[in-house]
């Protein structure tokens, strides 16, 4: 381009090119290219005045390798508009330079049910759909919308940004502006702490990458003694605490972030995920005063309406109680709002069957077949995303398939990459519930279901079942 001011009305779009696969589904990205996100781009309205021009990898005729234009788009653009479905290497790569390059401007979406890496799990993932018409005429109105209001708003959005913040915060809180600027020793030492706590955030994020655990946390800790109030920071660690099987400490993570950042959907999300995990831990006697997690995951819903992790995840809660009429609602809400996500899809086939004593497939074969391939794609993944229950759900898919190998293949691996026991408690107890309890015999499920009592055992030892 010729110069850095034209930068200034460019959307540049990363994103697939092609047919690729997205789950089971091929997915014409070109089309959808042309069909929802360029018209959608084109009517948003800078605040200055004007519209945006639309630019796109291949659009512009780029080699396949990142060229200095490709970098100069990425790096300047005003906007960046990302779709991550399908976890394209090329458009994850892209996306680390932008949040490296610019604190503001990058919108991320992804089309329904996808899930989304751990990497980029504490910022904000818009949906899009374009299974039909109307869906493509609202997405294109959200989009436009959402554009335009990101452009007047021009607020932070990129995590790196927001952990390398604390920078800042720590030359302020112990020496001040002023004094930097009247020292010279002191602006060294200032050069210097920056230079420390930039390498001491890259070693978190590489820590993280590589799920070295208890040196994320150490790391993330070192960046919140020097500024408490970092709430990007504060869910990285708190989703890192909850990994390592600490929930009561995420909890603390977690309740921070939403006194920090009261609209954080994804804060109180995580908050009544932890306190229904500390709830069930007291078994049948939980004590008066603990919150089961159901008032944060409503304000989550009420924060984020297509927030289909949460809505399950308050079924789960309901589940837990018993109360299954209310549980299976939530989960089948869960599941229409993600297009069919194997989590709420198989909560919802487990709680028909034990309301009416039989399992029911007739009519999802879709939603199953996409199911199974998003999690085929997540346990294939180097390392596997979503584990153990990306195998478990694999596990379930196969057992009502009665496939017997492939649904103890499928447990087995989920077996392997359990951290804790409570999560072989939570897929033991769901299908004795629904399935055992319901005399719902399929191939293969009375050894899986010894498997589970095997392991949990020998996890906590002596357990009441």
């Amino acid at each position: 381009m010729s110069a850095l001011a034209d930068f200034e009305k460019t959307c540049f779009v990363i994103m697939p090119f092609n047919k690729k696969k997205v789950g089971a589904i091929t997915v014409d990205f070109d089309a959808i290219y042309e069909n929802v996100f360029e018209p959608a781009i084109r009517q948003a309205r800078l605040p200055e005045g004007g519209e945006l021009e639309v630019h796109r990898t291949d659009a512009d005729e780029f080699s396949s390798s990142i060229t200095q234009d490709m970098y100069e788009y990425i790096t300047y653009s005003r906007i960046a508009f990302t779709d991550i479905s399908g976890f394209n290497p090329n458009v994850m790569y892209e996306l680390g330079i932008r949040h490296g390059a610019q604190e503001s401007g990058t919108v991320i979406f992804r089309q329904p049910g996808i899930s989304i890496p751990f990497d980029i799990a504490t910022i904000k993932i818009f949906e899009y759909d374009f299974g039909s018409k109307k869906k493509i005429d609202d997405s294109k109105v959200f989009i436009t919308n959402l554009l335009t209001t990101t452009l007047q708003r021009n607020r932070l959005d990129s995590p790196v940004r927001q952990a390398l913040r604390a920078q800042k915060t720590l030359s302020d809180q112990q020496t001040g502006p002023a004094a930097v600027s009247r020292d010279d020793r002191s602006a060294a030492a200032h050069g210097e702490r920056t230079s420390i706590l930039d390498t001491v955030l890259c070693a978190a994020e590489e820590a993280l990458r590589t799920e070295n655990w208890e040196t994320a946390k150490t790391l993330y800790t070192v960046v919140l003694r020097h500024d408490p109030a970092n709430a990007a920071v504060r869910m990285r660690l708190g989703l890192v605490l909850r990994k390592m099987g600490d929930p009561y400490a995420a909890l603390e993570q977690f309740s921070c972030v939403t006194q920090f950042a009261p609209d954080y959907g994804e804060a109180w999300r995580e908050k009544g995920v932890v306190e229904s995990r500390i709830h069930r831990g007291f078994e049948a006697n939980p004590p008066a005063w603990m919150p089961d997690g159901q008032n944060s995951l409503k304000r989550a819903v009420e924060i984020n309406p297509k927030d289909f992790d949460a809505w399950a995840s308050w079924g789960g809660v309901l589940r837990r109680k018993p109360d299954y009429p209310a549980a299976l609602e939530k989960y089948q809400h869960s599941t229409e709002v993600s297009d069919g996500h194997p989590y709420p899809l198989l909560n919802v086939l487990k709680l028909e069957a034990k309301s009416t004593g039989k399992l029911s497939l007739q009519g999802r074969k879709n939603h199953l077949n996409t199911a199974e391939e998003l999690r085929k794609g997540q346990s294939n993944s180097v390392p596997p995303v979503d584990t153990p229950w990306c195998f478990f759900d694999l596990a379930e898919l196969r057992l009502y398939q009665k496939d017997r190998e492939g649904f103890l293949e499928h447990l087995d691996n989920g077996l392997k990459h359990c951290d804790t026991a409570w999560q072989i408690k939570t897929f033991r107890n769901a299908l004795k519930e629904t399935l055992v309890d319901s005399n719902i015999r399929l191939p293969g499920l009375a050894v899986g279901m010894k498997k589970l009592d095997k392991a949990l055992a020998s996890r906590i030892g002596a357990v009441k079942l």
